[in-house]
């Protein structure tokens, strides 16, 4: 049968075409990560990822979508409907308690004097960025980073304090939250959390600190000051005050007011809203708090200091300059002045150690300060 002209431009346009797999509903998931395949929608349809995720048999509360969502989208005809099927990844939530912070500050029992003289314990944990995930692990392991060091502060007191200390000083000096405005948003892929659950996790870490601090000394002083992660926007031009880390802390200080029996003791101190930077008293020693990225290279410290010095301005009171910012602990000491750089307490630099190969343990500091004089410094 001789074939048409029509037959043989068809047979020259066909195709070696693949059978295509149809998106079928699936899901794998190992505790730890996993992903959601959905099978074809209308794209019209609105996607309610609460009851995609029990449609699927998982507990919202108990495991959420993070990263970004893959999206196929085609149409089975020529001017025919649109249909979209979605791929998710899933992990953990957080373990951190939902519990209010109103509900866990009425439950916390009266403060008994401890009465002791001589020293202030430092507790100083900077760059949590609480949200971030990189390849050794996201806001889980962040806050059993925190968690643990924590613990280690503690047993670091009960050796320390035959040398008496009156007080304590929790010091977070930024980005304690990753935020979302860093390199103008690239990093969203990067990050777990929305922000509204970096900021929760972020205050009642502050409380737990808190609590478990709080009935070792007399007196004690969350001092939070915000990072450049910790900017609440950039689309204006703000005040330094504008960030979510000094937000977390004003915070748990209205939440502590309620209940003065337990908390009287306890002062939350941020900067003035016009200043990135604060300078307190820490017992008999002066100290300045800042996170580090206003003087940007890690061996500008001392030249910022002395010329906040210089000009007269309340830094050039200090004892000590606490920050973080560079991600890896640093000491300095140069005319009876101390500059103390903060490990991070993230998972790591997944580009920092391609471009250098660098690499920092998580971490923070624990150290006795008396007289403008640091000692007994522990890494934990």
């Amino acid at each position: 049968m001789q074939l048409s002209i029509r037959d043989n431009l068809n047979r020259m346009l066909d195709t070696p075409t693949a059978e295509e797999k149809k998106y079928q509903p699936s899901t794998v998931f190992d505790g730890s990560e996993g992903h959601i395949q959905t099978g074809t929608m209308k794209a019209s349809d609105p996607v309610d990822y609460t009851d995609l995720l029990k449609q699927f048999g998982y507990d919202p509360d108990s495991v959420q979508i993070v990263g970004s969502v893959r999206t196929s989208r085609w149409q089975q005809r020529e001017d025919g409907e649109w249909l979209v099927a979605y791929r998710f990844n899933i992990a953990p939530r957080s373990t951190i308690s939902t519990l209010d912070l109103e509900s866990i500050v009425k439950k916390a029992r009266s403060h008994k004097p401890v009465g002791a003289k001589g020293h202030w314990l430092v507790f100083q944990a900077a760059d949590l960025q609480l949200g971030k995930r990189s390849r050794d692990g996201s806001t889980e392991q962040i806050v059993e980073n925190y968690l643990d060091s924590l613990q280690r502060s503690i047993e670091e007191y009960r050796g320390l304090k035959r040398y008496g200390i009156e007080g304590i000083q929790i010091s977070m000096p930024g980005d304690c939250i990753e935020g979302n405005v860093s390199q103008n948003g690239k990093n969203l892929w990067l990050t777990q959390e929305t922000v509204t659950e970096q900021t929760r996790i972020l205050r009642r870490l502050m409380l737990a600190t808190i609590d478990a601090m709080g009935p070792l000394a007399d007196q004690l002083c969350l001092d939070v000051i915000n990072g450049n992660h910790d900017e609440a926007q950039r689309q204006q031009n703000t005040y330094p005050g504008d960030g979510w880390a000094t937000e977390c802390a004003i915070a748990v200080h209205d939440a502590l007011e309620l209940n003065p029996a337990a908390y009287g003791h306890v002062s939350v101190r941020t900067p003035d809203k016009w200043s990135g930077s604060m300078t307190v008293p820490v017992g008999d020693t002066v100290v300045t708090i800042a996170h580090g990225h206003q003087w940007r290279t890690r061996t500008k410290g001392m030249q910022w200091w002395s010329g906040q010095t210089f000009t007269g301005q309340p830094a050039g009171a200090a004892h000590v300059l606490q920050h973080g910012h560079f991600h890896s602990f640093e000491l300095e000491t140069d005319g009876g002045r101390t500059r103390i750089c903060s490990p991070a307490l993230d998972c790591g630099s997944d580009w920092y150690r391609e471009k250098t190969g660098s690499e920092s343990p998580p971490g923070a500091l624990v150290y006795l300060l008396s007289g403008g004089k640091i000692s007994h410094l522990s890494v934990v």
